[in-house]
């Protein structure tokens, strides 16, 4: 990452591609106050607009005036970026991604430069063999489980989790083909979940990423394997086998809702995830997982399960590093509405001094 000085230009495409807006449904929104030819001279920082107009833009892109101005210290460029059903995914919508993806990355670490808080991601296994086979996927999640000392219980919050080990961990908003995505910035490590979706699905997403992230999987295996890989990996992480195989069992013929419901619970994984472990794991045959599946969109499951993992899931190191740089005074007030773009009236209203 080298030191730069963001143009207004550059800053008003970032804003307009983070809305997923084109030159002609921004001058839409702008109901004929700024034409597209004229949005296409700012961003090419050969005319500027004047007060009314920068307001206007600000309100349409739903960022503050500030955020055209702020001079990053730094170039955020999102690199070995996976998404999950890329081809589902219409290109507007990818590039809308990733560029807020690019804006909170690069007020992350501007907060953490400031606050003197960075901290490089490391990768536990790193020097581990390549991994081609869904199997070779469990056992690193068992490997990174002890190297990361997390014991064999559930993990309460994956999300914190990750952000101890150095993982920046985000959400945005999404249409619902989008679940995940992974990234690098230099030495840093990104896990982006789509904030739609409900609690089990982000937690497994996010281990799912993360195994993409970890794991050393040749390029030139097919898309379908890297994905089984990813998911037994994210399975494994989220219940590990020898726990899994206790509370299940060795072999069964059918699940019980009051069972599934209480598994979930217990571990954080949807009723579908844990049918499908059990078919991993060799506990239920080819017919009883494809009867179980069956049985579970009769039972609607597919559009909503019953009885969601009660632990939320939320980000929240950034937060609290632009929440403690305000309470030592390392940050003004208007540094920190800044850095969590949002106008001055509304980070007052939301964070407002109790002592």
């Amino acid at each position: 990452m080298d030191d730069v000085h963001s143009t207004f230009g550059e800053r008003l495409q970032l804003a307009r591609k983070m809305a997923g807006l084109s030159y002609q449904g921004l001058a839409d929104k702008l109901q004929g106050l700024v034409t597209k030819q004229a949005l296409h001279k700012y961003e090419q920082d050969t005319m500027m607009p004047d007060s009314e107009k920068l307001i206007a833009l600000a309100n349409a892109l739903d960022v503050t005036v500030n955020f055209f101005f702020r001079q990053d210290p730094v170039k955020v460029e999102l690199e070995h970026i996976e998404f999950r059903k890329t081809l589902r995914l219409p290109a507007k919508e990818r590039d809308a991604i990733l560029s807020r993806i690019t804006d909170e990355m690069g007020r992350y670490l501007e907060a953490e430069r400031l606050m003197g808080a960075g901290k490089r991601f490391v990768n536990p296994l790193a020097k581990e063999d390549a991994v081609t086979e869904p199997e070779q996927a469990e056992e690193m999640a068992e490997l990174l489980r002890r190297r990361w000392k997390l014991g064999v219980d559930g993990i309460p919050s994956v999300y914190e989790t990750l952000e101890q080990q150095a993982i920046k961990v985000m959400e945005c908003h999404a249409s619902s083909p989008f679940d995940g995505l992974n990234a690098r910035v230099d030495d840093h490590m990104v896990i982006v979940m789509n904030d739609e979706k409900e609690v089990v699905r982000k937690r497994f997403t996010a281990a799912h990423e993360l195994g993409h992230a970890l794991l050393n999987i040749p390029d030139d295996l097919d898309h379908k394997t890297k994905e089984h890989i990813c998911h037994r990996f994210a399975g494994a992480f989220l219940w590990p086998r020898e726990q899994f195989m206790d509370r299940v069992g060795p072999r069964r013929a059918r699940f019980m809702l009051d069972e599934l419901v209480e598994w979930k619970q217990r571990w954080g994984l949807s009723f579908k995830a844990i049918i499908r472990r059990s078919y991993d794991l060799g506990i239920i045959n080819d017919a009883t997982y494809k009867r179980s599946l069956i049985n579970y969109n009769m039972a609607g499951f597919g559009k909503g399960e019953p009885d969601d993992y009660k632990m939320p899931e939320r980000t929240v190191r950034f937060e609290q590093l632009v929440l403690s740089g305000l309470a030592q005074d390392i940050l003004s007030l208007n540094q920190a509405a800044d850095l969590m773009n949002m106008k001055m009236g509304d980070f007052r209203k939301k964070y407002s001094e109790v002592i």
